[in-house]
């Protein structure tokens, strides 16, 4: 009996070990789908509440993230785009609002085990954090007229001067 219960637990680690798959695998395979060419990238997309969407860095970060939440216009400059990145370093969502009114851009840094953290700044950051961000909401550099446009922080003329690196983006499939 004691051999039976030994080899079961033996099975049963093995087919555990057989079975797991990684979550921080998630940054790779956004990775694989933008640079594969099965989505088509762009600096700057008008997003919707519900909409699904990849950003990329290359080189440096590629995340998914949905739009949760829209609010406000263009027009009376009090757009607020709420949005949930997906899966950060393979643990869970992390939730982020970007607004006119306070802080509409999106920065990414990494730890010193090279974990991503997101946080969000106001225009006042932006000389300082330009290499790390990582998406805009666009206000006054949004020429197409339309709502919740985010765009890469190489867009900003603040940011651009400061090392603002590109940033594309994707509509998820």
């Amino acid at each position: 009996m004691k051999k039976i219960f030994n080899l079961a637990v033996i099975l049963a680690s093995l087919m555990g070990a057989a079975t797991f798959t990684s979550c921080d695998d998630d940054e790779d395979d956004v990775i694989d789908k933008i640079e594969n060419g099965e989505v088509t990238k762009t600096p700057s997309l008008n997003v919707v509440k519900g909409g699904k969407y990849y950003a990329y860095q290359a080189g440096k970060t590629a995340f998914e993230f949905e739009v949760t939440n829209t609010s406000g216009s263009l027009t009376n400059k009090d757009q607020v785009v709420e949005l949930s990145i997906k899966n950060v370093n393979g643990k869970k969502d992390e939730a982020f609002t970007l607004s006119d009114a306070g802080h509409s851009y999106l920065v990414m840094t990494r730890d010193a085990e090279g974990n991503q953290t997101f946080s969000t700044c106001g225009q006042a950051s932006v000389a300082a954090n330009a290499k790390d961000i990582v998406m805009c909401l666009a206000l006054s550099n949004n020429t197409t007229g339309t709502d919740f446009l985010i765009t890469s922080a190489t867009i900003n003329d603040t940011a651009n001067k400061n090392g603002a690196v590109e940033t594309t983006f994707a509509v998820k499939k």
